[in-house]
């Protein structure tokens, strides 16, 4: 792999090191009357910045810097690859830039920017992992760095409860994989991909593998029934960590779901799984969809980080009903899916931070009409929430409408292929209902005390929005680009 490349690994880990470092002397720092605090913003956002600035240069200079796949050795850097991470390295810089003044006031910056990059890290080697070996590494660096900011804020109620259960479900998830990658290399003697991919066999112990890969990427993933640790870790982690959560680490499920059936095994072989994984896509999506408005019900509170967090899993399903698909137009549909849902959960997670500071409270009754009170917020959440339920001109629109046309052309039965899309089109229409009672509640009603005054926005965070906002608005008018580099890079791998 390109020496240049290999930046995106070692710059957040070096980063993580340092800041670990400024927190660590702080007290040395004071008496010098340097803001350690502020070297930790400046440091966190410089390094964010400069990776998100690496991914696209490595896209758009491939000529430069010879993106072409590798066939050994233990990383990897396509053009896929360079996508992926680029969409990573974006949410994270966003989330980042937001916490400069989410985080005022709150201890441990230091450590809390160290496991936001060690976390990018860990994500970057799993996308960049040649061989199973690799991957698992990466996995676990992101998971172990997941639980700890989910605990990050553990003075407060819930937040270790919800991480110790985040632990036990993503450690079950991960002896899954690790025993399908001890199964793998007993039985073809190699867990490398290329090798995997050329030398696997159509057998039932070929599908047995898949099947526990499946199921040890499904729970991060928040596939069906595997998604109990998603509303707890959502709801009690800082909202920047939500974000995260939502936007990037649950597709490294996904991920690896691609990985296993399209880079690994005979897929060519395996029509049953890629009906198998597109029924479990329709049923992931109704169970999400049903979970969302069981919290409409709740008379205690109605959460609205919860919401969001059973909505990722409706989304979720979207891409892997892609990955069924088994077609380029499929994976690629996928993989758009995974920048349009980034931006659009990302923004309304980050939004939901300003919102229960505001009001003190994740109830979403307790923000009604808050978009009244600030018209920018009435902006960005219509702007995400019309974006997630699938509304022209915006990225989620255009996504949808792929992975809904790839199914419609999948490698499945023609009538098969006509109930998978009626299927994902209601549940569509479901979660569009979901997220318009949201807004109703939050834009469009009253206000319940006679508070008027203007909601202030503060300037990093209004940044960070506007940027995401303005990312779903370009990717719902001019998708044409983004989605054609895309199909370029499943192209080349397929």
């Amino acid at each position: 792999m390109n020496v240049y490349l290999s930046l995106i690994l070692i710059v957040p880990l070096a980063g993580a090191g340092l800041l670990a470092l400024f927190e660590q002397f702080k007290n040395f720092f004071n008496r010098f009357k340097i803001c350690t605090k502020c070297l930790n913003h400046i440091v966190a956002n410089v390094i964010a910045l400069g990776v998100f600035i690496l991914g696209i240069l490595s896209i758009f200079l491939n000529s430069m810097w010879d993106l072409n796949t590798t066939t050994d050795g233990l990383l990897e850097y396509g053009l896929l690859q360079a996508i992926l991470i680029t969409i990573f390295g974006f949410l994270v810089w966003m989330a980042v830039l937001f916490s400069v003044d989410y985080m005022k006031g709150k201890d441990g910056l230091g450590f809390y920017y160290a496991l936001i990059l060690t976390l990018f890290s860990g994500l970057s080697a799993v996308v960049m992992a040649n061989n199973f070996f690799t991957l698992f590494v990466g996995w676990e660096m992101f998971a172990l760095s997941g639980y700890a900011l989910v605990a990050f804020e553990r003075m407060k109620r819930g937040a270790v409860e919800a991480s110790l259960k985040y632990f036990i479900m993503s450690t079950a998830g991960s002896l899954f994989i690790l025993l399908g990658t001890a199964l793998t290399y007993g039985y073809y003697g190699s867990v490398n991909f290329t090798v995997l991919r050329a030398s696997s066999i159509a057998s039932p112990i070929t599908g047995a593998i898949i099947a526990i890969f499946i199921m040890g990427f499904g729970v991060t993933a928040a596939m069906l029934f595997l998604n109990a640790w998603l509303p707890d870790a959502h709801s009690h982690a800082p909202s920047t960590i939500s974000a995260l959560l939502s936007g990037i680490v649950v597709k490294a499920g996904a991920y690896g779901i691609y990985r296993s059936l399209y880079w690994t095994f005979a897929s060519d072989n395996i029509l049953p799984t890629r009906i198998f994984i597109s029924w479990l896509a329709i049923l992931t999506m109704f169970e999400g969809n049903f979970l969302v408005f069981s919290q409409f019900w709740r008379k205690d509170i109605i959460d609205f980080k919860r919401i969001l967090a059973y909505s990722t899993t409706v989304h979720l399903g979207y891409i892997v009903l892609g990955f069924g698909a088994g077609t380029e137009l499929g994976i690629g549909a996928s993989v758009f899916h995974i920048l349009t849902h980034a931006a659009g959960k990302g923004s309304l997670f980050l939004l939901s931070g300003l919102l229960i500071a505001a009001v003190g409270s994740r109830d979403i009754r307790s923000m009604q009409g808050l978009g009244r009170r600030s018209p920018f917020v009435g902006i960005i959440l219509t702007i995400g929430l019309l974006s997630l339920g699938g509304i022209p001109i915006t990225g989620g629109f255009v996504s949808k409408l792929l992975v809904i046309l790839a199914a419609f052309n999948g490698t499945h039965w023609p009538i098969m292929n006509i109930i998978i899309v009626i299927m994902a089109i209601i549940n569509s229409l479901l979660a569009l209902g979901g997220y318009l009672y949201i807004l109703k509640i939050i834009v469009f009603d009253k206000p319940e005390s006679d508070e008027e005054d203007k909601l202030k926005i503060p300037v990093f965070e209004g940044i960070s929005l506007t940027i995401i906002a303005v990312v779903i608005i370009l990717l719902g008018v001019w998708p044409e680009k983004v989605f054609e580099l895309i199909v370029q890079a499943v192209g080349a791998l397929w």
